[in-house]
């Protein structure tokens, strides 16, 4: 009896794995890794995990930098039996990373929804404006340029929409979340900047916005580590619920988030030292 039910175990752990092999070889550019049986900790410190595909449930893809690693595996938990949730095995940096990547990263898949955001890389300052993805390093912000200008991020994303509308995917663009005081490499005020003018690139090729700077300005903000663009867990979960939510409605036919609220510079609250800190008092 004990032989039998190990043989059935193997049987259907091959037929399975045959299963994924046809269906993965037919989809032979999935960026996939979402799920190697790592605690979240360690996922986070390697970018991402083998990701189990059900051929059944629409795909998913997400674009973005380390604050995308950290909701990913909370996003794909809670679309869980609604949809494959794939993110490439890199951190994809600024707009011109995407800009060198993307066709590889997008691959030959059918994508029903594509989740991205680049900023806090184009904001982020290094040697040198416009350098090749791979060759920058950052530095204090006194001591060099923003790697991406603003007027180059801009033109970066049309092309970026461009070439994602080119999918037929239903895009959803994840506005960059605040910097807080204190950061080395960036500047606070950059990042209502930045996302003012991804956001008039948004607006004018409809795309839905998923506005993940006010959702840390409401709540977030709490668990945003001290002078950290990153997030302790409950931040990520609280950024995973709202990213998760805008995912699902254009998968299930729901009206998309109202336009109104959208970032503004006289909408957004402020990102001040004093709230900041007084979040942190809280939170301990």
């Amino acid at each position: 009896m004990h032989k039998t039910i190990i043989t059935i175990l193997v049987a259907i752990a091959v037929a399975g794995c045959i299963a994924s092999y046809r269906y993965a070889s037919a989809h032979e550019a999935l960026p996939v890794s979402l799920n190697n049986g790592r605690a979240p900790d360690e996922n986070r410190s390697i970018a991402i995990f083998e990701a189990p595909v059900n051929p059944n449930l629409p795909s998913v893809l997400i674009i973005g930098d380390s604050i995308s690693i950290s909701y990913t595996l909370p996003v794909r938990q809670r679309l869980e039996g609604i949809a494959n949730v794939i993110r490439p095995v890199a951190n994809c940096e600024s707009t011109l990373t995407i800009l060198e990547k993307l066709d590889h990263w997008l691959g030959h898949n059918k994508w029903a929804v594509i989740h991205f955001n680049a900023g806090l890389h184009d904001l982020e300052h290094v040697q040198s404006e416009g350098v090749a993805p791979g060759k920058q390093i950052m530095l204090p912000v006194k001591e060099g340029p923003r790697w991406v200008s603003i007027d180059s991020y801009r033109s970066n994303l049309v092309k970026i929409v461009e070439r994602l509308k080119n999918t037929g995917a239903k895009l959803v663009f994840a506005t960059t979340t605040p910097v807080p005081a204190g950061a080395r490499s960036r500047v606070p005020e950059d990042v209502t900047r930045y996302n003012e003018a991804a956001l008039n690139v948004m607006r004018e090729h409809g795309i839905q916005i998923d506005d993940l700077y006010s959702v840390v300005m409401e709540s977030a903000y709490r668990f945003q580590k001290p002078q950290d663009v990153h997030f302790y867990q409950e931040g990520s979960d609280i950024l995973a619920d709202h990213v998760a939510a805008s995912i699902k409605a254009p998968l299930t036919g729901k009206r998309e988030r109202d336009q109104k609220n959208l970032l503004t510079r006289d909408s957004a609250p402020e990102f001040t030292p004093e709230r900041a800190k007084r979040a942190r008092s809280n939170n301990s």
